[in-house]
């Protein structure tokens, strides 16, 4: 499947697409529906995944804000595995108890870790029960790319893929290698992570 990430736009851009679309990532984070849009979106049976970086809001904030997602029914959340203890703990129990999946991310803008400190962070993942593991890293070099692309030779339930020009195909060829989604943009306007294909280049693909 081929997740579309929406972030930065309006309510009415999206409803003139939504149904074009296999699955949706809700950044919460950068969208300002209301709660009768969230509402409709997420009545709309596409997947949706709801996702609340963190960076300017509390952890009680962004807790409310995901755990409304799933009571209006997204059927995934994504946490990132560096969120504090208590952010975790919280929406993984929340979510598990509304029979929501689970996406454990981590996210490196800068480089790609080597494989031992990747595998390390996917068994970190593991013992906290998430449903998913989420590795996204900056391509460097093609070196990078064959060291995440590797991590699913030992891996179920991974979504593993570089960021940058270099990491762009890793995001297709994923899908190949057995990640159950791969994430694309709305357009090439609202890119939520370097090296996206939009979603028609996607299927393209």
């Amino acid at each position: 499947m081929i997740c579309v990430s929406i972030a930065n736009i309006t309510f009415s851009e999206l409803n003139k697409l939504i149904f074009d679309f296999e699955m949706i990532e809700l950044r919460l984070d950068l969208l300002n529906f209301s709660d009768e849009e969230y509402t409709q979106v997420l009545a709309s049976k596409i997947p949706a995944i709801a996702t609340y970086r963190y960076g300017t809001k509390e952890d009680d904030f962004r807790i409310d804000a995901l755990k409304k997602a799933i009571n209006l029914g997204a059927k995934y959340v994504d946490i990132e595995i560096d969120a504090s203890k208590y952010f975790v703990g919280r929406m993984i129990s929340y979510a598990q108890s509304k029979n929501c999946k689970t996406i454990l991310s981590y996210h490196n803008f800068n480089e790609t870790p080597s494989s031992k400190e990747l595998e390390k962070i996917i068994e970190e993942t593991k013992n906290l029960g998430a449903d998913y593991i989420k590795i996204a890293t900056q391509a460097n070099t093609q070196t990078d790319v064959d060291r995440v692309l590797s991590l699913y030779k030992n891996n179920k339930n991974l979504i593993a893929f570089c960021m940058g020009e270099l990491g762009k195909y890793s995001r297709i060829e994923s899908l190949n290698l057995g990640a159950e989604f791969a994430y694309a943009a709305f357009s090439k306007e609202k890119e939520t992570a370097s090296g996206q294909f939009t979603y028609t280049e996607m299927q393209k693909n």
